[in-house]
């Protein structure tokens, strides 16, 4: 997901990212229905053998190893006409800028020629150091990084839970897999229905409503699935503990519909208006140690849980009072950053290059 979102903040505007990122993510969540299929079928055809569980692996892999490939050959496809598609909107864009100038609706402030202009030095990958100095620096990247964290601690806090519940209930090997290409294609269906619509309701609520969404739905499913597993521990006969699996499957297919067709698409297009430093060295440190540093603290307070209560499902209240108080910092975080983006306004002035020539011009008022 780093590399590819990178890929999109280069080549996609602001206003061209209302509409398509949420439809790159329709297509993108057409891989769950794909793969969940894929893994029923080798399951299935290698069921019977006493080494089906090796073979459906080293068939996984040969599959996994040919994607790689085409993702590869995509990459450079799409870069090549980029740079093409940039140098043809230069041209155009400077065509414009003359007859907006010719016409009146704007006055030139200041034109400058660099008739010397420095080769741009090669990019090379930013080290671990500068990405965190660049996130240490911005307010909205540090807001970003909290929403990043806030996701991760949600999941892990309850995805460890719903699949030690899953373990007790599909003991096999065989079963547990057909169970998750199941769950697999139930989040690729639900993700593709939802994200048809995510662009309308981006445009509707505004970025920062729009962002609200993911953690109070989140929520909702999490208080009654941590209620059903203390229940279900306490009164088993009452309130099965395949009850608190249903509960848990749907608050984790919730997770994953609402991270692909409102979270990624809508954190990603916080990073457009920032600089060239921030999308990448802010944005690698917050992909890459944000989900990490997230899935580690709740994993550390879950294992200190465990040691202190002696079985994970014995947890679940405090698991439920760390899965709010995260959520509330998560909303908290969306409100800071949401002030920053929806209450951006445009310049009266404005910069434009064309090659060795920058031309500042101004809007005039009517």
């Amino acid at each position: 997901p780093l590399l590819f979102w990178q890929v999109a903040n280069d080549i996609t505007t602001v206003s061209q990212a209302h509409r398509f990122y949420p439809l790159f993510a329709v297509f993108g969540n057409l891989a769950p229905i794909v793969s969940g299929r894929i893994m029923s079928f080798l399951v299935s055809r290698h069921s019977s053998d006493e080494s089906g569980f090796g073979t459906t692996l080293k068939s996984l892999a040969v599959i996994k190893g040919a994607s790689g490939l085409a993702i590869a050959i995509l990459y450079h496809m799409i870069y090549k006409e980029a740079r093409r598609a940039a140098k043809e909107e230069e041209v155009q864009a400077f065509v414009n800028k003359v007859v907006d100038i010719k016409k009146g609706g704007v006055e030139v402030v200041q034109v400058k020629f660099n008739m010397k202009k420095k080769a741009e030095p090669a990019k090379r990958k930013p080290t671990l150091g500068e990405s965190i100095s660049e996130l240490s620096k911005s307010k909205e990247l540090r807001s970003i990084a909290i929403m990043v964290l806030g996701y991760n601690v949600c999941v892990e806090l309850t995805e460890v839970l719903w699949k030690g519940i899953l373990r007790r209930t599909h003991p096999t090997e065989s079963s547990y897999m057909n169970f998750m290409a199941s769950f697999s294609q139930k989040v690729g269906c639900i993700a593709l229905v939802l994200q048809l619509t995510a662009s309308i309701v981006i445009r509707k609520l505004g970025w920062t409503k729009a962002s609200e969404l993911t953690p109070l739905t989140m929520l909702a499913l999490a208080v009654p699935f941590f209620l059903m597993v203390t229940l279900s521990k306490r009164n088993p006969e009452v309130v099965p503990l395949s009850l608190a699996l249903t509960i848990g499957t749907w608050q984790n297919v919730v997770n994953k519909v609402a991270k692909y067709s409102l979270f990624d698409p809508l954190k990603e297009m916080a990073y457009i208006p920032m600089g060239p430093d921030a999308k990448t060295k802010g944005k690698a440190a917050i992909d890459v140690l944000g989900a990490r540093l997230g899935r580690s603290i709740a994993a550390a307070s879950q294992q200190i849980l465990v040691l202190a209560t002696g079985n994970i499902l014995e947890c679940a209240p405090y698991l439920a009072g760390l899965y709010f108080g995260t959520i509330t910092l998560w909303i908290q975080a969306v409100k800071v950053l949401g002030k920053m983006f929806d209450n951006e306004k445009p310049s009266d002035e404005k910069d434009d290059t064309f090659g060795n020539v920058s031309i500042r011009t101004k809007r005039r008022k009517v």
